[in-house]
């Protein structure tokens, strides 16, 4: 028995010493994965640090930002394409430990940029890499931008979209069509292809960028739609797929719809380079400009409405006769206003001049038609339009010249409609109506259209986003405001 007692104590002791050993080890196993989590979250908050950093450069910098001019928000470094370099924070220590943060250039690409983030925490490191970009979200950085809605449709027909698109569909429920689109739509194009050679002169060349290989052209269009369903029947789509050999790029950059995609056709006809689940991405960045905001604008210490804003600072015609002329313009008209805000003129000849901000005031209307055969209208210049009334345009309305567009620049606005109702006619500018714009014809729009609601009709309007217009937004265009929002491309664990 007391043999037994002896081994039972020696296995016993055996089997304590194990449990002591096993329970130090697996202690040591879990503090050291506690100060690897521990590094990673430091190493992210480098990384949340740079892109703050990032963020401020462009906010900061309101004529030329970019992150290859050799200054990020007050340091003095890069731009360097082949190998990372260190941003010198003068305290990077968080919960005893500390990060260390690299940047490196993206080539011919001032708004992306690598991150490389270290976090080390004793004897353990964590590194993180990223790619990140700085996008401007402006609604003027689309070739259409939709507001509010209520049950039904706010973007359909039959309509050729080149460039990104933006819908808030604010008031829609979750099972209500943002987007019903048919015929052979296309919901966006992400390049040039179809875009006539005089018109395509007239404005900048496109940026380019590289697809299996090659360089093409893109407008790196994106389709958000925070609320309701695309539509998408017939032959319609978003992108095309990809066709090597070419100089476009056909799919584009990404869609961000959060309640899905109906019609006939669903995704079928989708091509987008993050697929077609992506919810909604900017939460409640961006909202829809309106007429009737209300803040201080003029910098007074008084908040009045923007529309108000306008009407203080611009050239107001209110004189019947001279509305009634702005109300039935045609190429041949030939009439002058002006005065230190703001003038509009036109020549006789068929050439308009515009400058400042011009207000038309007691419900004027602002219309140009064609006249007889003549039915075209140039203009110079860079200047705004707000009229009371509703706008009409069914006339050519295009700057003179390659590479005229957005140099010289238009801005039209209204609180009810724009419409556009003579076939094959083209129009550039940037258009603004509260209410409504419907194109009932084949028209071509180069620039930008910001509504609530749009009627495309069936006879296959066409609207290309330019995007150089948001660097040359005429004075006292609605929505002048940049907004930065930076995305993390890429995340990688190195």
């Amino acid at each position: 028995m007391l043999i037994i007692s002896y081994l039972v104590i020696v296995v016993l002791l055996t089997l304590g010493a194990a449990f002591i050993v096993v329970s130090v080890n697996e202690s040591r196993i879990a503090e050291r994965q506690r100060r690897t989590t521990l590094t990673l979250h430091i190493a992210e908050a480098g990384i949340e640090r740079a892109l703050y950093d990032l963020r401020q450069d462009f906010v900061n910098d309101t004529s030329s930002p970019s992150w290859a001019d050799g200054g990020i928000n007050g340091f003095a470094i890069g731009p360097d394409t082949a190998n990372f370099y260190s941003i010198a924070y003068s305290s990077t220590s968080l919960n005893g430990g500390s990060y260390a943060v690299q940047l490196k250039n993206v080539s011919g690409a001032g708004d992306a940029i690598w991150i490389k983030s270290t976090g080390t925490l004793g004897d353990v490191q964590q590194t993180i890499q990223v790619y990140a970009k700085i996008i401007n979200v402006s609604p003027w950085n689309n070739a259409i931008f939709a507001g509010a809605g209520a049950s039904g449709a706010m973007v359909n027909g039959n309509v050729n979209i080149r460039g990104s698109v933006h819908i808030l569909g604010t008031g829609l429920q979750s099972s209500d069509l943002a987007v019903d689109l048919g015929g052979t739509a296309e919901l966006i194009g992400n390049n040039y292809e179809d875009l006539v050679a005089d018109l395509k002169a007239k404005v900048p060349a496109l940026p380019t960028t590289l697809v299996g290989g090659e360089t093409v052209e893109t407008l790196s269009a994106v389709l958000r739609v925070k609320r309701g369903i695309v539509g998408l029947s017939g032959s319609s789509g978003v992108g095309e797929a990809n066709d090597p050999g070419d100089d476009y790029k056909e799919t584009v950059d990404g869609t961000f719809v959060t309640d899905g995609w109906g019609g006939t056709q669903g995704t079928t006809n989708v091509h987008s380079d993050n697929g077609t689940t992506n919810a909604y991405d900017l939460g409640d960045t961006v909202s829809f400009p309106s007429l009737s905001d209300v803040d201080d604008y003029d910098g007074d210490g008084d908040d009045e409405t923007y529309q108000g804003y306008l009407e203080a600072n611009a050239l107001v015609i209110s004189d019947s006769v001279d509305l009634d002329v702005l109300a039935d313009i045609d190429p041949n008209s030939n009439f002058s206003f002006s005065n230190a805000n703001g003038s509009i003129s036109m020549d006789g000849n068929g050439n308009l001049t515009i400058s400042g901000i011009v207000y038309l005031d007691n419900g004027g209307n602002l219309n140009m038609s064609v006249d007889g055969s003549d039915k075209t209208i140039t203009y110079a210049g860079s200047g705004s339009i707000l009229a009371e009334g509703s706008v009409q345009i069914d006339v050519n309305l295009v700057t003179n010249g390659n590479n005229s567009f957005p140099i010289n620049i238009l801005g039209v606005m209204t609180p009810n409609i724009i419409g556009f109702n003579e076939a094959n006619i083209d129009v550039m500018g940037l258009f603004y109506a509260e209410n409504q714009v419907v194109a009932e014809k084949q028209t071509d729009i180069v620039g930008t259209i910001v509504s609530n609601y749009f009627d495309m009709g069936t006879n296959v309007p066409s609207i290309y986003q330019v995007p150089d217009t948001i660097n040359y937004l005429p004075a006292g265009m609605l929505g002048q405001g940049t907004i930065w929002v930076m995305k993390t491309v890429s995340w990688q664990k190195l």
